[in-house]
């Protein structure tokens, strides 16, 4: 049987008739991050531009950012382009990470994502009918040690208020140790 051939660029190969992530191929351009993250909401102005903003501060700080991705996106395309909601920004801030957000619609380059994060169980479904496959999708709440107490959606706080936006920050801090601790595996590292 003859090697498969791969053509085409990013985010999706052509490999014999079947579509692969580029990164799957071994294809890998230089500079490319090893390890894209992206995190998915309904808008991408409440939840998972928060979760990203975090990830991607904590990330910098360990001294990954050349290694390591984050993104975000909406399954909806109506706040594209908008940056994060006014709460999502006071809540930010006033942990201490930056807020500066452009919205953006799911596209093939955050389904190719190494690992794609769900907020909500909808979100999940969704990715999944899409071809994200199980190995790269998770729920953002997988991630927290204590998940199996708690239902995994990451509540939506767009109708609610100032308490709610916190609820969201408290339930996201404490799923990226987790989620680190998934990224220090993809890079070979240990802490």
């Amino acid at each position: 049987m003859p090697p498969r051939r791969c053509t085409g660029w990013p985010p999706w190969l052509n490999c014999g008739g079947s579509w692969v992530s580029s990164r799957r191929a071994g294809a890998q351009r230089p500079g490319e991050q090893l390890v894209h993250v992206t995190f998915v909401c309904s808008g991408n102005i409440c939840r998972s531009p928060m979760a990203e903003k975090m990830l991607a501060h904590q990330i910098a700080g360990r001294g990954l950012a050349e290694q390591v991705r984050v993104t975000s996106a909406g399954t909806g395309g109506w706040h594209a382009g908008d940056g994060a909601d006014h709460r999502t920004n006071a809540v930010l801030l006033a942990h201490g990470y930056p807020t500066t957000h452009r919205a953006a619609q799911l596209d093939d380059d955050h389904l190719a994502a190494d690992m794609v994060v769900a907020m909500g169980r909808n979100h999940a479904r969704m990715l999944a009918d899409m071809g994200v496959p199980p190995e790269r999708l998770r729920m953002m709440r997988s991630f927290d040690p204590r998940s199996g107490a708690f239902t995994l959606d990451v509540e939506d706080p767009y109708y609610g208020g100032p308490e709610d936006f916190e609820a969201v920050f408290t339930v996201i801090e404490a799923a990226l140790p987790g989620l680190h601790d998934w990224i220090d595996e993809q890079l070979g590292r240990h802490r």
